[in-house]
């Protein structure tokens, strides 16, 4: 079930244009794509999703253990440009973790909501040695930490030509990267055994 669309860089539920799907207005960053997200999470859901999304939608393979996928938004209609897959599960040094994985067109702005960063691309923030590398559908990754909260890290790189963003909190989850993190991408399969949890809070950006 399809929620009300939001702001993909700050979570403002949004005035979207009647009959349109593709523009939405925000009060704070004005004309921007509205990001839908679902109450629950369902195979099919992600199925429907993934038919004609233009962009990956990755998820850990294996899934770390014990980890479910617990959110799922995506940006643009017909066809995503940005999308969201949120995982949750027991954190690398202790605790409970949350991960979110963004694939988005430049100019969304979807991932820096997440990371808490102003603007809409990375930019000059991956430049430099990467921090880290994992492999996204065969393909390596490098990824370029990027300043945030003191509660959450944030990874940002490029993948099958979009960019790709790793979210966590707490910041110490990040320790799953160096885990030989691999990553699949649904719209190839959805495999009947994907683990689903209950629905995440982090889904919105901007929290």
């Amino acid at each position: 079930m399809s929620v009300s669309p939001v702001c993909p860089r700050c979570g403002e539920t949004l005035v979207v244009k009647r009959g349109s799907t593709a523009e939405g207005w925000c009060h704070t960053h004005a004309l921007v794509t509205p990001l839908h997200h679902t109450a629950v999470v369902a195979h099919d859901e992600i199925r429907a999703i993934c038919a004609d999304a233009q962009v990956p939608a990755w998820v850990p393979d294996p899934m770390p253990g014990d980890w479910a996928v617990t959110g799922l938004a995506w940006g643009g209609e017909p066809g995503a440009r940005a999308i969201v897959v949120a995982c949750a599960g027991p954190a690398p040094l202790g605790g409970a973790a949350e991960l979110v994985l963004v694939a988005e067109e430049p100019g969304t702005g979807l991932g820096c909501g997440y990371a808490g960063l102003p603007g809409v691309d990375p930019g000059e923030l991956v430049s430099g040695p990467s921090t880290a590398e994992i492999q996204a559908a065969g393909q390596r990754a490098p990824l370029w930490l990027v300043p945030t909260g003191d509660d959450r890290a944030a990874y940002v790189g490029e993948a099958h030509g979009v960019w790709l963003w790793l979210v966590t909190w707490p910041a110490s989850a990040a320790w799953l990267l160096a885990e030989d993190l691999e990553l699949i991408d649904l719209r190839d399969r959805v495999y009947p055994d994907l683990p689903l949890g209950p629905p995440t809070e982090r889904l919105l950006p901007g929290r």
